[in-house]
């Protein structure tokens, strides 16, 4: 039968996703092609028949726009997408169409399910040892009770308790100037008996002492994303003790590749567990899109087991237990049970990590590994909407070229100025640029009410992230195409070296042509703009590049945090920056100082109470914002010029219940690669200071925090959009606007 006999409700329809990166298939994504742009599906077939005998044209959504084009060979669709892809298409009506490779959802996954071994003789991999019943039922029932009496702390699927020092997710170490105090007393016979076991008594790296315990609490079907626990956090082996039930824990080894996946993500998805011990270029929900070979290891690990970490398998093997409620182990099911509860203990690194696995270790990548550019590698031509191009680093080069594209924006507000304000260069894009590896390593966890957005979305779509950070959304709905874009290189380096689709764009400007996506999304971007004209921009650049009935989600934080402590750690602005507005003619209007300036307190001070900031001020005190304002001393000098930029005249003093603008630090432990890099020029910049107390170098991050309904009150003043939804998520104002 002919293409041109079928209706769009009788062609045969297969389910695609995208395929691992790099990895050609027979079948193509075709965008901005098919009946809704005037072309139909036979003039479709015969024109990609030119490559070779086209199987199949189906429809790719419900937007009429985009197509899955099925041929009968891997060559025919390859010769296709380097012919046509993102080039003007003469065959069809001058379309430019964007080619992706794509891959049947049906199409069953190569190899075999990896063998489950019954010791760790059998696994083979150095320094994982397994001792089992190593504690008695009753030691066992004993550390249950007690751990049941005590308070838990909710994670996003499971409970934890800390001893001796707090693991922070967010930076995946300890604090060491914030000791807990000891280990719980009943955990004592159980280290007693560690202390004899011979791989920790004759360790080569010292163990004991343990210092720090982290209990986890894993409900049924529960378990633990990939990941290797911090190098620079723990010293020594790492012992975890299963209790209430067994588990499967998979040991993986990444091999040729340049990063990790996202470390004990608490919000990822659950996996299917059974994939092959060694496979090249398979799709994997816990591996980035691009071509891989991994090893895989898996052991069993039967209730009142020990599992000891040293050496290889502490420092270059991924753990990571499957999100199952039963474990296939070797033809046999057995059930997890309600719950396992595990007793990890470990030694707390008082210095830098020295070991010889430097590909994995965070105390010794260097900042060309972790993509920590300075900025003379990358720069955005402020005087135009085009971007300059990017010099290869001197030692070593991204593992995907990252692409610069020429903006291509769609009408703009009259007297717009597309030159980014003084404090966002300086206090946004040069921070995240130095912290860049640091800030990817603590952005894992999905939010629950964006994922939801994402979940909803129809097969197919074209998704835009405007402001992608490190990446961690895109390929998220794996029936999607995503687009990211972010103002600053490092980030972008890292979203290319995981093989997302990604760019270097001003959120303001985008690249996309107007309505080629069909959902976008910016999470934690406007709060980062300095005015109000720029946070409106940044919403109808989002909508623009949106079809009609598309829709976008926008967050922001909040005034209103859920943990009101936040705000005493920040520095609060006493007076809100605007950029310079500039007439026709060219004229630049400067607004004046208002009387307060910009204080910096330190961190941890609670928030200035008085009338007027500058009398609570210590002399010493120096303006945060460096370049663009006074000393402390010349507070009340009207009509103070800061050169490119300015402070807005708004007239009053800003009270604390109104108080928007802040300075949020963030910390740059002293262990971290990038201290020698750009975190080096930071520190002589006065970009960033010094805290020997927390051993870490503190940038400030600038940030509007939004009230209630201020959101939705900007969205009422751009044209064309309809706001679907607001709501309040995580400390942050969350709206859905649809493109009408």
């Amino acid at each position: 039968m002919r293409m041109e006999n079928y209706s769009m409700e009788e062609m045969p329809q297969i389910t695609f996703g995208k395929p691992a990166h790099g990895v050609p298939t027979a079948y193509l994504y075709v965008a901005n092609c098919g009946p809704a742009v005037g072309i139909s599906y036979s003039d479709i077939k015969k024109a990609f028949e030119v490559f070779g005998p086209v199987v199949n044209v189906q429809p790719a959504g419900t937007s009429g726009s985009r197509v899955y084009v099925s041929y009968d060979s891997v060559d025919n669709a390859v010769a296709a997408r380097g012919a046509w892809n993102s080039v003007a298409c003469d065959a069809l009506e001058g379309r430019v169409m964007v080619i992706q490779h794509a891959v049947p959802q049906t199409q069953p996954s190569a190899g075999e399910q990896v063998v489950v071994s019954m010791s760790s003789v059998d696994v083979g991999i150095p320094g994982l040892t397994l001792y089992t019943d190593f504690i008695t039922s009753e030691e066992e029932q004993e550390l249950l009770h007690e751990v049941d009496e005590r308070p838990w702390q909710t994670l996003a699927k499971r409970r934890v308790q800390h001893y001796g020092y707090e693991f922070l997710y967010k930076t995946r170490n300890v604090d060491l100037t914030q000791r807990l105090g000891e280990l719980p007393s009943v955990s004592e016979p159980v280290l007693k008996k560690i202390s004899l076991v011979p791989d920790i008594r004759n360790a080569k790296e010292p163990t004991l002492p343990f210092d720090q315990l982290t209990v986890n609490e894993y409900p049924r079907g529960v378990g633990l994303s990939p990941h290797i626990d911090t190098h620079s956090a723990f010293e020594g082996s790492i012992l975890s003790l299963s209790l209430g039930g067994p588990c499967i824990m998979e040991f993986r080894k990444y091999i040729n590749r340049g990063d990790s996946p996202a470390d004990d993500n608490e919000d990822m998805r659950d996996e299917s567990y059974g994939n092959s011990e060694s496979m090249n270029g398979q799709k994997d929900d816990c591996l980035p899109n691009k071509s891989v070979e991994v090893i895989r290891k898996a052991l069993f690990l039967p209730q009142r087991s020990l599992l000891i970490l040293s050496g290889e398998a502490r420092y270059a093997w991924h753990h990571y237990i499957p999100h199952h409620k039963i474990d296939n182990v070797n033809g046999q099911v057995l059930d997890r049970g309600t719950r396992r509860v595990s007793f990890t203990f470990r030694k707390v690194r008082p210095g830098p990590c020295s070991c010889t696995f430097i590909e994995h270790c965070d105390s010794q990548l260097s900042d060309t590994r972790t993509l920590a550019l300075d900025s003379s590698r990358c720069s955005i031509d402020e005087g135009t909407k085009g971007y300059a191009s990017v010099d290869s680093p001197e030692e070593g080069d991204f593992s995907n070229e990252i692409p610069y594209i020429p903006v291509e924006t769609g009408s703009q507000p009259k007297h717009f100025n597309a030159a980014t304000p003084e404090i966002e260069k300086r206090y946004v894009h040069k921070v995240y640029n130095a912290i860049a590896p640091h800030f990817s390593d603590t952005r894992f966890a999905k939010w629950p009410k964006v994922a939801l957005f994402l979940e909803s979305l129809e097969p197919g779509s074209v998704v835009a992230d405007a402001g992608c950070g490190n990446g961690k959304y895109l390929g998220f709905n794996k029936n999607c195409f995503f687009v990211g874009c972010d103002i600053s290189p490092p980030l972008i380096g890292i979203c290319a070296q995981h093989g997302h689709e990604v760019f270097v764009a001003d959120a303001l400007h985008l690249p996309h042509r107007t309505g080629f996506c069909d959902a976008g999304i910016s999470i934690a971007v406007l709060h980062h703009l300095s005015n109000e004209e720029r946070r409106i921009r940044a919403i109808e650049e989002l909508l623009r590049v949106v079809r009609p009935k598309g829709r976008v989600l926008f967050t922001v934080w909040a005034v209103e945090q859920e943990d009101k402590k936040l705000l005493t750690k920040w520095t609060p602005l006493t007076c809100k920056y605007t950029e310079e507005w500039v007439a026709d003619t060219g004229t630049t209007f400067q607004r004046n100082l208002s009387i307060n300036s910009l204080k910096s307190i330190n961190e941890g001070e609670s928030q200035i109470s008085s009338a007027n900031p500058c009398e609570n001020t210590p002399k010493d005190t120096v303006l945060e914002a460096a370049q663009l304002g006074r000393s402390v001393g010349e507070a009340d000098t009207p009509q103070q010029d800061v050169g490119d930029e300015s402070l807005s005249s708004d007239a009053g003093i800003v009270g604390e219940a109104e108080q928007q603008e802040y300075f949020v630090p963030w910390h740059l432990p002293y262990h971290r690669a990038e201290i020698g890099g750009a975190s080096a020029a930071a520190l002589a910049d006065g970009l960033a200071k010094k805290d020997d107390v927390k051993r870490a170098l503190v940038y400030n991050r600038y940030y509007h925090c939004f009230v209630e309904g201020e959101l939705q009150r900007l969205a009422s003043k751009v044209q064309g959009a309809r706001l679907v939804d607001h709501f309040y998520d995580k400390s942050n104002w969350c709206i859905i606007l649809e493109k009408l």
